[in-house]
């Protein structure tokens, strides 16, 4: 049991990271105001720090689940 809760970690973990990543490019990149009031309201900044969050938030995610799923095969 501890194992699949571990996976699903994972995987959120892997997910959170991507959105971010997306999210934080997407801003950077796009020029409409819309884009720029929305990073004004939430707070971010149009820097490349919040893609590189996301993008080790992925790469932690999918180490995690690798983890797990060699776990799974030596525990057989």
């Amino acid at each position: 049991m501890g194992n699949l809760a571990y996976r699903v970690i994972a995987i959120v973990t892997a997910v959170i990271g991507l959105a971010i990543a997306i999210f934080a490019l997407m801003a950077a990149y796009r020029t409409e105001d819309a884009w720029s009031r929305l990073l004004f309201t939430l707070g971010l900044p149009a820097s490349l720090l919040l893609p590189a969050v996301g993008a080790l938030l992925v790469i932690v995610g999918v180490v995690m689940f690798i983890h797990a799923v060699r776990g799974m095969e030596r525990s057989d």
